[in-house]
């Protein structure tokens, strides 16, 4: 069921405006977010950190991703400022689109900080005062929720079964991964468009395998919840995932479906914005390409070492550093065949400054564990700086393709 095409917008130079949250709590799961929509060529992409939802980064944007992560950290992140600038960005017209802790955030609850972003009538039905026992993976198989936990039965790919509704209709049954996601009980004006529907030869089960099946099957996968004149989307699965193709088809249909009835602006772009292009191009993406190749090279050896830290609610492998680097390499090289590359001024330094710091930090991070010290501090700082620089790494790369693409149309 993971075959079919990925959208591709229509061809006449418009972009939806998305902005896509990397800002406390995130995981590198936003990056699913960047794959899909690169396929898609939507190129008008925003970089939004708690600091951004709680000023006026939302305005402007027709779309708000919030990926994975820990739902709780975003949740404080954004506070009381953040929550009413996301109710209005919804109620004025806005998408949210909530995955796996993005899911989690605008579910109703009654716990401090989540308890603001009360904007869905559903409930969680992993949530439970006695926790069962963990079969396999305890370190990711439980979160504490106040004075019970949120428990996670499955993981990896599970079958979801759609309700019949648009823009949904057209796909009965599809796969998609889940990472800790919830499965819900919606109430009263939620809409549920798909379902757990059953587990595939790729689930791996954390708990008993009929406690997973009452927990997981029969509830609400995908939920769509009017709000004012906007909408949220929310999904307990990564239907985001770039290897799940028929899932971001669907992911997209449903954001495109809720938008249809506006035009995209296409925006008069930044008039400071600068362009390096031949040698001055050549040069900066040589530098850059550089810091990020060692970077490449000290991940895949840490890759051999036993170790994990769990920062705040979540626990990172060292698999996980690659999944930020990677992303920024692919797209170095396409940068470079492109020989084109737009900036706001300061970024050619700040971006360089940025990919030193990450190599850095991270051959720091590799002697630490070597040493056999506590690296726990040096490991946050590690992925702050590869969010850090993924984040501007990106932000660069989508203006220069969206100011390749408008120049086409005028």
């Amino acid at each position: 069921m993971n075959g079919g095409r990925i959208y591709k917008r229509p061809d006449n130079g418009e972009h939806p405006k998305i902005g896509i949250y990397a800002g406390q709590g995130a995981s590198h799961s936003w990056l699913w977010f960047v794959e899909i929509f690169d396929r898609m060529g939507f190129y008008d992409i925003r970089f939004l950190t708690e600091a951004h939802l709680k000023a006026d980064g939302l305005d402007g944007c027709q779309v708000l991703a919030m990926s994975g992560g820990d739902t709780f950290a975003v949740a404080q992140g954004l506070g009381p400022e953040g929550a009413d600038n996301l109710q209005r960005f919804i109620e004025d017209g806005g998408l949210y689109i909530g995955s796996c802790a993005g899911a989690y955030l605008p579910l109703h609850s009654s716990k401090e900080h989540l308890n603001l972003f009360n904007f869905v009538p559903a409930r969680i039905a992993n949530l439970t005062r006695t926790l069962p026992e963990a079969q396999r993976l305890k370190e990711k198989f439980c979160t504490a929720y106040g004075c019970s936990f949120i428990f996670h039965p499955v993981r990896e790919a599970v079958q979801v079964a759609t309700n019949g509704f648009e823009p949904f209709s057209k796909t009965p049954s599809l796969r998609a991964p889940l990472y800790g996601g919830p499965p819900m009980v919606a109430r009263e004006s939620a809409q549920v468009l798909a379902t757990y529907s059953g587990f595939t030869d790729k689930t791996v089960f954390l708990v008993d395998e009929q406690l997973a099946r009452d927990t997981v099957l029969g509830k609400a996968a995908v939920i769509r919840q009017k709000m004012g004149k906007g909408c949220l989307h929310l999904y307990g699965p990564h239907f985001e995932h770039p290897r799940f193709s028929v899932a971001n088809q669907l992911l997209t249909d449903a954001m495109l479906w809720d938008l249809s009835k506006e035009r995209f602006p296409a925006g008069d772009g930044d008039p400071d914005k600068e362009t390096f292009c031949g040698p001055a191009c050549e040069r900066l993406m040589k530098d850059i390409k550089r810091e990020v190749s060692n970077s490449r090279i000290t991940a895949v050896s840490l890759e051999t070492l036993p170790v994990q830290w769990t920062i705040r609610n979540k626990v990172y492998e060292t698999a996980k550093i690659r999944e930020f680097i990677e992303p920024v390499w692919q797209r170095i090289r396409r940068l470079e065949k492109l020989n084109q590359i737009v900036l706001l001024p300061g970024q050619d330094e700040l971006l360089l400054q940025h990919a030193v710091e990450m190599t850095t930090v991270l051959r720091e991070v590799k002697r630490g564990v070597r040493k056999g010290v506590n690296t726990l501090h040096a490991a946050k700082k590690m992925f702050e700086t590869l969010n850090r620089t993924a984040t501007l790494f990106l932000e660069i790369y989508f203006r220069t393709k969206l100011n390749l693409d408008r120049n086409v149309y005028t």
